[in-house]
Formats: structure tokens, sequence, C-alpha cells
């Protein structure tokens, strides 16, 4: 193997970024979630946690690992009514999203990109009084998270 051949292996081997990821959804089809203002959100049907940084009994995320994540909400409104939620990093509102309409279920998704410290904590929360339904079939309320830079 030649000089630069040998950088390279070296190079690829410190710049592995360790696998934290999670994706955690609401549980029991065929049920309306309600919550209050300021209420979180606690996804605890846990599909998948690798580094185990997501609690379903708090529904934070805690990072085991510094950098840049990008975090995923879907969230499905009750037909006829509205749904106010926000993700929050540290306290602190990242991404914030409205959504209702009159005459059908629909599910809306936001995301954001947020740089992370060890320690820090990252969740969903409801900004209004708001009702989701669950339907295992069709549509999931879901909150997920990926490590994409350490």
């Amino acid at each position: 193997m030649g000089q630069t051949s040998k950088e390279l292996e070296i190079l690829r081997e410190g710049s592995v970024v360790p696998l934290i990821m999670f994706h955690a959804r609401l549980q029991h089809s065929g049920t309306t979630f309600t919550y209050a203002t300021n209420e979180d959100v606690k996804f605890n049907t846990v599909l998948v946690n690798e580094g185990g940084v997501y609690d379903p009994v708090t529904g934070h995320f805690t990072a085991s690992v510094a950098g840049v994540y990008m975090f995923t909400v879907q969230y499905c409104p009750i037909s006829g009514q509205k749904a106010y939620f926000e993700i929050v990093h540290e306290d602190k509102p990242v991404q914030r999203s409205r959504q209702g309409d009159p005459s059908y279920y629909l599910c809306v998704t936001m995301q954001v990109f947020a740089k992370i410290s060890i320690g820090d904590n990252v969740w969903v929360r409801c900004t209004s009084s708001s009702a989701v339904y669950q339907n295992d079939v069709y549509y999931w309320n879901s909150f997920s998270g990926l490590l994409i830079r350490a």
C-alpha cells in the first residue's frame, strides 16, 4: 500500500461517525392522545434506539455524542381540530408547527438540524391544547433523531 493509501485509511478510521439514532411513536391504534399547553409528548413505543439516547418515560433524547443532529416529528391532528407542537432543545424552541383540517385526518411533518452538546436534551412539546389520533395501519405520530456529524 502506498503512502497516500495509508494516509486515506488513517483518515477514514478517524472520521467514523458513531451510530446514534432513535425512532419512537405513540402506541395503541385507534387512540386519541390529548395534550395540554406546555406538556411534553412521550412517544412510548421505541422502534430504534441505537446508543440508548431516547427515554420513552420522559420523551427526551439525551446526547451521548456532541455533533450535528437531525430531528423529525410527524403528528396527525384529529379531523376538525388543530394541533400545536414544537421541537425543543434545552428548553428553547427550535422548530414549531400548527395544523388542522376541518374535513379529514392528515399528518404533518417538521424537522430541524441542530448543533448539540453532550448531555443536551431534545424533545417535543405541545404549545397549545391539542389532540392527535394514532392509527397503526394508516399513520403514526412519531419522533426521530439521527447524528449526522460528530
